[in-house]
C-alpha cells in the first residue's frame, strides 16, 4: 500500500509542472484536475482500490472531461513513482470513447397507403416526393401546367435546367383531377413542412430516399439517377449502389 498524503501530492503539484514543457493555459487546467485529484485523496491512501473509485467517481462528468482528468493523473502518478514517492506503479484505466452508433442501411418501407385517393395537401406532398424525388424548393416551382397529362410527363425547372420525368399511372389515376394544386405549389417551406407532417412521421428527406431506393431496385443506374434528380454529381448516391 502506498501512503503518499493530501500535502505530499499538494506540494509535488508545482514540481511536477514545471518539469514539463506545459504552456502556461495548459498548465492551468492541468493544475485545476490534479487539485481535484489531491482532494480525494485527502483520507485515503493510493492503491489500486482508491484509484477504481477516483476512477468511478468522475462518471458525473463529459466523457472528454472524464479523459482528460484521468490522463492528468496517469500522468502525474508516473511522475510520483519516477521520484520514489510512490512504492508501486500505478495507472488508472483510460475510459474509453464512445463509438458511433452505426448508422442503419436504408431499406424500402410498404407505403402502399399513399397510392389511393389525395385527401390533403400533405398527402399530395407525400405523393410527389414519393413518385418524382422532389425536394420543397422544387414543388415551389412546380405549375399545374407542368404536369403533361397527354404525354404522361412532368416538367422540372431547377437553376435554370429542366428535366422531364415520367408520370406513372399510379399517380395520374388519383391526382389528375385535383384542381387547386397551384394553391399549394406558391405556399412557405414552412407551411409544406408543416402539412406534410400533418399527413405522415416521414419526412421529405425520407421520403426522397423512398424514391431513390425504388429507383436502384427498378434497375438505375446511378448516372440515370442523378438525371432523375436533378444532381450534378452522383456523390449522394453512391452509396446506395455498395
Amino acid at each position: 500500500m502506498n501512503l503518499v498524503k493530501t500535502m505530499i501530492l499538494s506540494n509535488e503539484i508545482p514540481n511536477f509542472l514545471a518539469s514539463k514543457n506545459f504552456s502556461e493555459n495548459t498548465k492551468s487546467n492541468y493544475l485545476y484536475d490534479l487539485r481535484n485529484f489531491a482532494e480525494f485523496f485527502e483520507k485515503k491512501s493510493i492503491s489500486r482500490e482508491s484509484l477504481l473509485l477516483y476512477r468511478q467517481s468522475l462518471k458525473k462528468l463529459a466523457v472528454a472531461a472524464q479523459r482528460r482528468k484521468i490522463s492528468s493523473a496517469n500522468q502525474f502518478l508516473s511522475y510520483l513513482y519516477e521520484k520514489n514517492l510512490l512504492k508501486e506503479s500505478h495507472k488508472i484505466q483510460q475510459v474509453s470513447t464512445k463509438k458511433k452508433a452505426t448508422k442503419q442501411k436504408a431499406e424500402l418501407k410498404n407505403l402502399s397507403e399513399i397510392y389511393r385517393p389525395v385527401i390533403s395537401p400533405g398527402h399530395f406532398l407525400a405523393f410527389l416526393i414519393l413518385e418524382f424525388g422532389l425536394t420543397f424548393a422544387e414543388i415551389q416551382q412546380l405549375r399545374w401546367e407542368n404536369f403533361n397529362w397527354k404525354f404522361k410527363i412532368l416538367t422540372v425547372e431547377k437553376a435554370g435546367l429542366k428535366r422531364v420525368l415520367p408520370i406513372r399511372d399510379k399517380f395520374a389515376l388519383y391526382t389528375q383531377r385535383i384542381t387547386n394544386a397551384d394553391e399549394l405549389f406558391v405556399k412557405s417551406r414552412q407551411f409544406l413542412y408543416l402539412e406534410l407532417r400533418k399527413y405522415t412521421d416521414l419526412t421529405a428527406k425520407e421520403l426522397r430516399e423512398q424514391y431513390i431506393l425504388k429507383q436502384v431496385r427498378a434497375g438505375k443506374n446511378v448516372y440515370e439517377l442523378a438525371e432523375a434528380l436533378g444532381l450534378s454529381t452522383t456523390t449522394t448516391l453512391e452509396k446506395y449502389y455498395k
